[in-house]
């Protein structure tokens, strides 16, 4: 019996356009975990976001669909109509945002996070639990698959998402652990939609059993031995906060040392609130971007992906 799922994130280049910078602070997990910086590209004194935009169109089918959903569109010769169509399901069931805000972004951001740097496949994002499982009411931005093999621990981990794109870094966390806090009170009720939308989320037959013997495994499933925990995926997005006064030259390094500060300045604040909220049994993967402008930016490239409105090379 296989122990892991296929990668979802087949399209771009991860790391073209999220550059990722050494983080040199130690972190007192209780049980487990990181906390990743990363930043887009810079020019001019400037962080831009035109390859984000990019990256998350060609990307979007990969986040809206399940395999199984891709596996047909291939089978129809339809492979071409993926990101057209997987906007279209983003207007219409409301993973758009409708307040215009770009609030998915985040959660959009964790998903290609969560896969491309944690190696946890998705279960299910945000916009398949909106969709296939709306009626369980999911509050986590996400459910993916963290399996042993990467880990090296003694069990597969569930990761469930919380993301949160907001100007100050402070305010980011507390969103975000408010989402963790709803997700845990809710954690028996988060596993069982995965039983049972599995088969809508999961492409060949070896993978809907491995998701069913993992979640809900019956005495003679294959590993029904292996145990299974429960994690914390979290993308924060916040605004640096940097002035353009710099030389151009020394810019980047400039932005990657408040980076540096400031996550430096809140990691107290956010081994307090995994302590607060009574979550120290649970790993956390933590990954943060910074924005010129969060508010502004996630709005932004929102709009630009759900209206097409991306330069392609």
């Amino acid at each position: 019996m296989k122990e892991t799922l296929s990668r979802t994130l087949t399209h771009g280049d991860f790391d073209s356009v999220f550059q990722e910078i050494k983080q040199p602070e130690q972190v007192a997990w209780t049980t487990g975990g990181e906390l990743r910086l990363f930043h887009l590209n810079i020019r001019n004194n400037k962080i831009t976001t035109d390859d984000l935009k990019r990256f998350t169109y060609l990307c979007i089918g990969d986040y809206v669909f399940s395999r199984a959903k891709i596996e047909k569109f291939e089978q129809a010769g339809n492979r071409d109509a993926v990101i057209s169509q997987a906007l279209r399901v983003l207007k219409k069931n409301g993973g758009a945002d409708t307040s215009g805000s770009g609030a998915e972004l985040g959660e959009v951001l964790n998903y290609f996070f969560l896969e491309e740097k944690l190696n946890a496949p998705k279960l299910m994002s945000r916009i398949e639990l909106d969709t296939n499982g709306k009626q369980y009411a999911s509050t986590c931005d996400g459910i993916h698959l963290l399996p042993r093999g990467i880990t090296g621990l003694p069990y597969h981990q569930l990761v469930f998402g919380a993301s949160n794109i907001v100007g100050d870094l402070g305010y980011a966390i507390d969103g975000a652990f408010e989402r963790i806090q709803r997700t845990e009170n809710n954690e028996g009720q988060e596993i069982n939609l995965i039983h049972q939308v599995s088969l809508d989320v999961v492409a060949s037959e070896d993978d809907i059993e491995f998701v069913k013997n993992l979640v809900l495994p019956t005495p003679d499933s294959d590993i029904k031995k292996i145990p299974m925990n429960t994690s914390y995926g979290v993308f924060l997005g916040y605004s640096l906060g940097l002035g353009a006064d710099y030389p151009v030259a020394d810019y980047e390094s400039i932005a990657e040392e408040k980076m540096r500060a400031d996550i430096k300045r809140y990691i107290p604040y956010i081994l307090q609130k995994i302590q607060d909220f009574g979550l120290g049994m649970h790993s956390f993967y933590i990954y943060v971007l910074p924005f010129q402008d969060a508010e502004a930016d996630k709005k932004t490239v929102m709009e630009a992906v759900l209206e097409g409105d991306v330069d392609l090379p």
